[in-house]
């Protein structure tokens, strides 16, 4: 990735600044080097550098934590190339980003890169002057003033294993004497790439078992008795008794397909692995459009109108070709015999015939199977609804976004010293998204000969749900669906045969569609903030000057609006069948449909589309204080009031002391507030999937339930610094240093009060007979009396002490409010030193980050200690979805420039993490077991060795070269090697095999930009 100093300014450049508004104060003329720490990045130096992108500057800051936008299904597909900055690795919810100082949304795509004049970025809380959600601070981007003539920028970067990503941007301006116009319009692109691309997203399953699965179409199925004239609430007293077990593959067939048998839960499986369905990089494009207008409407008042839009296209992010089955149209709960397949399917005789039950005498009174585990499409892809080459179902998501904001400043009157700043801002995001899956009511009726679109036939009884006329099944329009290993050819990926493959038994395309909603939803979420800001000079002086200051009101009304079209999707189908109604397990007429209103599909919930809306109004004042000439205090308050009867109250106090001419020293100590977002919905339960350690990294259910008594979030920022800058060791050159001590403690923190994987840890936490740790890989026995059981959905029934393991659960349900806090302490380092070399100019930067400490509050719910207080520096923290806390981060940058050249090397440092999952409390390493994929090595019955892939993270050092050379006719040409030596991103035991949020997995890639003006 592309690395980016901050641009230094020293004390003795001030002068050729007329007047800087700096971000983290409202007050006119804020010196450029104040009380606040911030770091400054130029256009033109990011264009030393390359010109990164959105994402490759985020990732690249030495102040950033773990940073979404890369393809990463895992942790949220819809964020693909979508930029939300996490400064301080508290959360991305946390870090406030202004465009000219106004709101922008925080996905920061809307910015147009080839119109910015620089970017600031406050590394200090600010809610006291901006408002909720900046505790981790602020990154705002400034527009140019002015530009005349056309601009035209692209690039390209060539990536082995894809076709390439490009950029191309057009800017214009014109202006006169008191009006300048700009406009600007940008498109980057990204290739797609397979994971196949890449070795450490295509290891074995021996080496990294993090994207196998359980839950295949390759099933071990049990055979039934006669069916019960009622049904009943559990798989027995629904599908009649077991008969026996019958696999629906051999060893060798489950080989073949590069399957791999597990015996490890006391009936046969074939795990597969899902990855090579994945993409490493998703198919991307932003699209960009940009105008300002700058006018000075007298010599005391001036108008700046500016809008902003952008589209970000993900038209193809894959996926595994369906989703497993974790709950159903069964009346059992759980993700256990969900479906049955009765004898008269056509297709039963040949799996009967093939696993050997036919020879079993008991087949002759077995009336139906059912699969133990399931997943629809699994070993053998899905090709119905991807594109060419592609074997699986994509999603299709799109996000847009606006800014419009208009505002006036000035002068109240000539000569008064009262300015005034006032400005009307609209942001807008709409998002459309579908990510399909499976309808499995529509599977049982298809199971039955009852599937299809066309599918015309009476059902007869009401005895049991679905059409009940076996008479007319598969026939009328009526299709038969075959769930069997007999149904595909084989690994579409690696180009497997299947050798339990019939030919004509594949399930015909008409079928599968109609199987699948594409769950298409939208949301669309309106702001619009007033902004009004009078500042000046107060007729008191101090020895130092005047005591200048600021006072405001803001208004802000935020609008949330959802559209699902579907009625399976959108609630009007509570439950797994149409005719099922909720009803509690308690009830004598409850027929497996719970009152949390599951809904129809297989793996996600469903999503009642909601209306909301929140206003918040704040006032303010600040004031600056030149108690001495080398001594200077500021001091800020805000209160704010929120929809629902909420209220906070912030202050700060900043100050810097110029101790010499060469050294000064500043600090700062503040309190900050996030409130909940109009997204919060009081009793709302939404439904959702967590890959669980417990349970050996499957992806189960989870389950959210909104609390009625959230309050704002709460947080206390200190920072403590010292500057020192000073001509060098030789004429003309010059030094600079500066370090920043941070401390923020978050209290009542915005979010889960406990991870459900916490849940699953404390419940499941009883080593199995002859184990003497608690294991991860789905063999830990559950605590039947542990006081969050009930926020268990086992399998096929309730508890059993001493029999129940985490791998017979299918969903884990938890509570949104005010969870455990948070701390983080440390120390940035910003140093400089330029000197002038061989006819031109030297200069070596470096900006680095300690974190000392980042620490969890203990985790409590239902007034229970699910996890105590934990230490997070140096982890992967997999239970908070990866986000890494790395102990060191840094950049160091040398450039040198002579006349028209420019040649700069940097690197970046990114100190490596432990999983935490594989490492005790006193530091040291699980044993073997726990490191151990469950299962045969292919072709053996031999069990596997432990492996070590991932646990213990590496450091991500990689460094980059730019060449940028100014050409007659206004051109400048850049050349860059990103990744000089090719450095794969840090091994990880997840789904990629790395870390996303951290690295990045092009290695190294040849990069030339072309700028010209006219």
């Amino acid at each position: 990735m592309s690395l980016v100093a901050p641009t230094l300014v020293f004390a003795q450049q001030q002068p050729q600044i007329e007047e800087v508004v700096v971000t983290g104060s409202l007050i006119r003329g804020t010196p450029v080097d104040d009380a606040l720490p911030v770091e400054t990045y130029t256009a033109a130096d990011m264009e030393l550098s390359g010109s990164p992108s959105a994402l490759e500057f985020a990732k690249s800051l030495s102040i950033s934590g773990a940073t979404s936008g890369e393809s990463y299904y895992f942790g949220g597909a819809d964020l693909t190339g979508s930029v939300s900055y996490n400064l301080r690795g508290i959360g991305a919810d946390k870090t406030l980003s202004l465009f000219n100082g106004r709101r922008v949304t925080q996905n920061t795509s809307v910015i147009p890169s080839i119109a910015l004049a620089r970017v600031e970025i406050l590394k200090d809380g600010a809610a006291v002057t901006y408002g909720a959600d900046a505790t981790g601070g602020v990154v705002n981007f400034i527009s140019r003033d002015n530009f005349e003539g056309i601009e035209v920028q692209g690039a390209f970067k060539a990536i082995d294993g894809s076709d390439g990503d490009f950029n191309v941007g057009i800017l214009g301006g014109f202006g006169g004497d008191s009006t300048d116009v700009i406009w600007a319009a940008q498109w980057e692109h990204r290739s797609e790439m397979d994971t196949t691309e890449r070795d450490f997203s295509s290891q074995p399953y021996a080496v990294n078992p993090a994207s196998w699965s359980d839950l295949t179409n390759l099933a071990a199925y049990a055979a039934r008795g006669p069916l019960p004239a009622v049904p009943g609430n559990t798989a027995t007293g629904e599908w009649g008794p077991v008969y026996g077990l019958a696999n629906d593959f051999t060893d060798e067939s489950c080989n073949a397909v590069g399957g791999i048998v597990d015996a490890s839960r006391g009936f046969s499986g074939c795990r597969y692995n899902y990855i090579p369905y994945y993409d490493l990089v998703s198919e991307n494009d932003i699209y960009r459009l940009f105008g300002q207008v700058k006018t000075e409407i007298s010599s005391q008042h001036s108008f700046t109108a500016r809008a902003a839009y952008s589209q970000v296209s993900s038209p193809n992010v894959y996926g595994s070709p369906s989703q497993p089955v974790i709950r159903g149209p069964s009346r059992a709960s759980g993700a256990a015999y969900q479906l049955y397949v009765p004898k008269t399917n056509p297709y039963v005789d040949e799996f009967a015939q093939r696993s050997g039950f036919a020879d079993n005498p008991l087949y002759a009174v077995t009336e139906g199977f059912t699969p133990i585990l399931y997943r629809a499409f699994a070993h053998g892809g899905l090709d119905l609804f991807a594109e060419d080459g592609s074997h699986s179902t994509p999603r299709e998501i799109d996000n847009r976004f606006m800014h419009l904001t208009a505002g006036f400043d000035g002068e109240l009157n000539i000569g008064s010293g009262i300015f005034y700043d006032a400005a009307l801002t609209y942001n807008q995001s709409h998002t459309t998204d579908d990510n399909p899956d499976i309808a499995l009511y529509r599977v049982q009726e298809a199971l039955n000969g009852f599937g299809g679109p066309n599918c015309n036939a009476t059902d007869l009884s009401t005895d049991r749900f679905g059409t009940q006329n076996p008479a007319a099944a598969g026939t009328n329009g009526c299709m038969w669906y075959n769930p069997f290993a007999s149904n595909f050819a084989g690994q579409p990926v690696y180009g497997l045969a299947n050798p339990s493959y019939v030919p004509g038994a594949e399930n015909p395309d008409e079928l599968v569609r109609w199987l699948f909603n594409d769950r298409y939803q939208e949301t669309v979420n309106w702001n619009v903030t007033a902004d009004l800001v009078f500042s000046g000079e107060t007729p008191i002086e101090l020895p130092g000057g005047m005591v200048s200051w600021a006072a405001g009101a803001q208004w802000r009304n935020t609008k949330e609006r959802e559209i699902v079209p579907s009625q399976e999707f959108n609630g009007s189908q509570p439950c797994a069948w149409p005719e099922q109604e909720p009803n509690s397990p308690d009830a004598p007429n409850f027929d497996g449909c719970t009152p949390d209103e599951p809904g129809p599909f297989q793996f996600f919930g469903t999503n009642i589309p909601d209306a909301t809306k929140q206003t918040q109004e704040s006032v303010f004042t600040e004031f600056n204080l030149p108690i001495l000439d080398t001594l200077y205090m500021a001091a800020a308050v805000r209160y704010e009031q929120f929809s629902g009867g909420l209220d906070a109250t912030v202050y700060k106090v900043s100050g810097k002391w110029d101790a010499t001419q060469n050294i000064a020293f500043r600090g700062s100590y503040g309190t900050n507030y996030q409130a909940p977002g109009a997204g919060i919905n009081p009793g709302e339960v939404t439904s959702g999937t967590t890959n669980y350690t417990r349970a050996g990294g499957a992806w189960r259910g989870s389950q959210t339930f909104t609390r009625s008594d959230i309050e704002p979030e709460e947080a206390t920022v200190a920072s403590l610094g010292a500057i020192w800058q000073s001509e060098g060791f030789t004429a003309g050159s010059d030094i600079q240093f500066i370090v920043d001590y941070f401390d923020i403690e978050v209290e009542k923190e915005l979010g889960l009060l406990a991870n459900t994987n916490l849940i699953a840890n404390s419940v499941f936490s009883i080593p199995p007979s002859g184990s003497g740790a608690v294991p991860n890989d789905g063999s830990a026995l559950a605590d039947c009396a542990h006081p969050l059981v009930d926020r268990v959905t086992f399998n096929s029934g309730g508890c059993v002490q001493g029999v129940t393991t985490a791998s017979d659960f299918s969903e884990i349900r938890t509570d949104f409010g005010n969870g455990p806090g948070q701390q983080t302490k440390g120390f940035d380092v910003q140093a400089s030193y330029g000197m002038p070399a061989f006819a031109g100019d030297l200069e070596f930067r470096l900006t680095a980050t300690k974190v000392q400490e980042f620490e969890f509050t203990p985790t409590l719910l239902d007034g229970f200690e699910v996890a105590p207080s934990r230490d997070r520096l140096g982890f992967l923290n997999y239970e908070t979805i990866a986000n890494a806390i790395s102990e060191w981060r840094g950049n160091f940058t040398t450039n040198y420039s002579q006349g028209d050249h420019n040649f700069r090397l940097s690197v970046q440092y990114v100190s490596g993490v432990k999983d935490e999952r594989f490492f005790n409390a006193d530091g040291s390493r699980v044993g073997d077991a726990a490191l151990t994929p469950a299962g045969f090595q292919p072709g053996t019955r031999n069990a596997f060795g432990p492996s070590t892939y991932g646990i213990d993270g590496k450091d991500w050092i990689v460094a980059d070269f730019h060449y940028t050379v100014n050409l007659p006719a206004e051109t400048t040409l850049t050349a860059s090697i990103v990744n000089m030596f090719d450095e794969m991103p840090p091994e990880s035991r997840q789904e990629l095999g790395y870390d996303p949020r951290i690295g990045n997995p092009l290695g190294r890639t040849f990069e030339i930009g072309l700028r010209k003006q006219f």
